[in-house]
């Protein structure tokens, strides 16, 4: 298992920063876990990259987590659209319409607050990122550890994105929900 590395800085830029100057004294990144705090809230981020061998093939991940600091009943879930999802549909599957169809189109939705979550993906900004990663899933919802359950939001990617731009981009959509999380709160 690899170390979690911990990183924190004043602003965004100082902090992917330092995070760039580690990734790239890595020799093989085939793990790759970090903390990442900017003003108060902590961001995890973890890139796992298995070659598989002999008859199994490989998997790669990129995750990221961030609790939410303060308490709601709001949850939601989106992932990518595809063939099986428009087959649940006919039969009855959960999927909100939000109104932007972009995002409609390219993604199954599920929450208990449609207008709350709509209200928290009006930024065309935002838009842009989540088409970007068509084939990512990003919640809001509840996960126990050993502390007890806590809010948590989460990026999910099955694919290893090894590009701190890209990285850096996704840790700006999950700093930004969170902000504008604790607006709506």
């Amino acid at each position: 298992m690899e170390t979690i590395k911990t990183f924190s800085a004043d602003t965004e830029e100082e902090l992917w920063h330092q995070v760039a100057h580690d990734m790239a004294r890595q020799k093989e990144l085939m793990e790759y876990s970090a903390l990442l705090t900017l003003a108060g809230q902590p961001i995890y981020f973890d890139i796992d990259i298995d070659l598989g061998g002999g008859f199994e093939s490989g998997f790669s991940n990129t995750s990221f987590l961030a609790p939410v600091q303060h308490s709601t009943a709001f949850k939601f879930a989106l992932h990518e659209q595809g063939f099986i999802d428009e087959v649940g549909k006919i039969f009855g599957m959960e999927d909100i319409e939000l109104g932007y169809p972009d995002l409609d189109d390219a993604f199954i939705i599920k929450t208990n607050q449609p207008e709350t979550l709509k209200n928290l993906l009006v930024d065309p900004a935002i838009h842009a990122i989540l088409l970007k990663h068509k084939n990512c899933e990003i919640k809001l919802h509840e996960e126990a550890d050993e502390i007890g359950p806590e809010m948590v939001l989460t990026f999910s990617k099955d694919e290893a994105i090894l590009d701190i731009s890209e990285l850096r981009e996704i840790y700006g959509l999950l700093f930004s929900l969170l902000q504008r999380l604790a607006q709506l709160a």
